[in-house]
């Protein structure tokens, strides 16, 4: 028989929106977070476990996220920083606008569209690969934190490469999800002690939520 255990529950929470001008290509910039509605985030705070463990990256902006929300009463009991489940790499490219570098006429940025999932920009890493070092860390935290809330304060890429890890999707319809700042979307892991065969262990509870807050 199968023995089932308390499930690891991921909290995934996009972080607050990023201070820089629209269309920016801002990716492993460590740009800060811009101050939220109180209310907004006491609504946000009341959606996440206490006691659960916090996961942030090395950007500032899912630090300053997390401080944001243990100031309207959040309160996380443990706390680590990832920097697997940082944001795309996007090299050269950083800092720039979409708008700027379509009006440059780069070969390169041409050729990226063509496949976005698997083209990586100039120094830079692609989708294919955020989702490699994403997927690993993310094995390895759900096995040694089992039966635990976990919420991780992350950004779009990192969160949409967990979703389709959780679901076995392709890089490519990977990048259909919507994941919006500050929204929220839940996963658990069933935590069999035995193999479950052709079933899933994973259950996603909802994705891209923010009509609750």
């Amino acid at each position: 028989m199968t023995s089932v255990r308390v499930p690891t529950r991921w909290h995934l929470l996009r972080h607050a929106p990023a201070a820089v001008e629209k269309g920016t290509v801002y990716g492993r910039t460590d740009v800060p977070a811009i101050p939220q509605d109180p209310a907004l985030l006491k609504r946000i705070a009341a959606q996440l476990p206490p006691d659960s463990l916090l996961v942030t990256t090395p950007l500032r902006r899912t630090t300053e996220t997390a401080e944001m929300l243990e100031a309207a009463g959040w309160a996380p009991r443990n706390r680590i920083v990832e920097a697997a489940f940082a944001e795309q790499d996007f090299g050269a490219w950083e800092g720039n606008t979409h708008d700027a570098l379509g009006r440059e006429g780069s070969a390169d940025y041409a050729a990226f569209w063509d496949n976005p999932a698997r083209n990586r920009p100039p120094g830079g890493e692609s989708f294919t690969d955020l989702t490699a070092r994403v997927s690993a860390a993310f094995a390895i935290l759900t096995d040694t934190h089992p039966a635990r809330d976990i919420v991780l304060i992350g950004h779009g890429g990192s969160i949409r490469a967990i979703i389709a890890t959780i679901l076995g999707m392709t890089p490519e319809n990977a990048l259909a999800l919507e994941i919006s700042p500050l929204s929220l979307s839940l996963a658990d892991h069933a935590g069999t002690e035995e193999a479950t065969g052709a079933l899933s262990p994973w259950r996603l509870r909802c994705l891209n939520m923010r009509d609750g807050f």
